[in-house]
C-alpha cells in the first residue's frame, strides 16, 4: 500500500492561559475537584507499546483565526496488555482527537490520528480494514460523551507509507464501529489519517 505525500491541513494554534488570582485558588480547585471525569478505556489487538496522546479543541474557524480555542491535551500514555485508561475531564471528550505512535513507524513527517468516521459511513456502521484502506475522507474529531465510564475498541495496523525522504511504514488507525463525530472530513490517503497541527473540531 502506498500513499502519496501530502501536507496535512492544519495552523499552528497557542491555547489562551488564563491565570487565577491567589483570592479565587481555592476555589478553583474544589471546581476542578468537583468537575466530571471520564474513565476512558480504548482496546487495541497488536499494538503492544504504542503511545496514544488526546487533544481536546472545539471552536470555529473564526474563532481559530483570533487564537480563541480552548486547546487541552493529555499525558502520552502506553498500550500494556492491549489496553490504554485515561481517567480525563467528561468535557474534554468533546471535541477530542487521538493521536497514535507505533513502534514500527518510521520517519513520516505526521502523527497517526485515529479516524472516528470515514466518508460514506453513519453511526453504528462496521468498518473493516479492508473497507478503510479505500476511503478518501474521515473526522478526527469525536462528539464526546457524558458517561463516567467508556470502553472504545479501535484498530492499528501497520501500512507502508512515503514518508519525509522515502517509503517507511505507517500505521492506518480507526474504529471497527463508527462512533458519533464532529466536523471538519478531512482527507485521508488509502484511509491513514495525519496530523502535524491540533484538529480543531465544530
Amino acid at each position: 500500500m502506498f500513499i502519496r505525500t501530502a501536507a496535512v491541513v492544519g495552523a499552528t494554534l497557542i491555547a489562551s492561559l488564563l491565570v487565577p488570582s491567589t483570592t479565587a485558588g481555592a476555589a478553583d480547585t474544589e471546581a476542578r475537584t468537583a468537575e466530571p471525569r471520564t474513565a476512558l478505556t480504548f482496546t487495541v489487538d497488536d499494538c503492544e507499546g504504542c503511545e496514544i496522546q488526546l487533544t481536546s479543541a472545539l471552536g470555529t474557524y473564526a474563532e481559530a483565526d483570533a487564537g480563541k480555542i480552548d486547546i487541552w491535551n493529555s499525558r502520552v500514555r502506553t498500550i500494556e496488555d492491549g489496553s490504554v485508561t485515561f481517567r480525563i475531564p467528561t468535557k474534554r471528550t468533546w471535541g477530542m482527537s487521538v493521536a497514535i505512535t507505533a513502534p514500527w513507524e518510521g520517519h513520516t513527517g505526521y502523527r497517526t490520528t485515529l479516524a472516528w468516521r470515514y466518508n460514506g459511513e453513519l453511526q453504528g456502521d462496521e468498518v473493516t480494514l479492508e473497507e478503510a484502506v479505500t476511503k478518501k475522507k474521515a473526522s478526527a474529531c469525536w462528539e464526546g460523551v457524558r458517561s463516567r465510564k467508556v470502553t472504545v475498541p479501535i484498530v492499528v495496523e501497520k501500512v507502508r507509507v512515503m514518508g519525509v525522504h522515502k517509503e517507511v511504514n505507517g500505521s492506518i488507525a480507526f474504529v471497527p464501529v463508527t462512533q458519533s463525530w464532529l466536523r471538519p472530513m478531512r482527507e485521508v490517503w488509502d484511509g491513514v489519517l495525519g496530523s502535524q497541527d491540533v484538529n480543531i473540531c465544530h
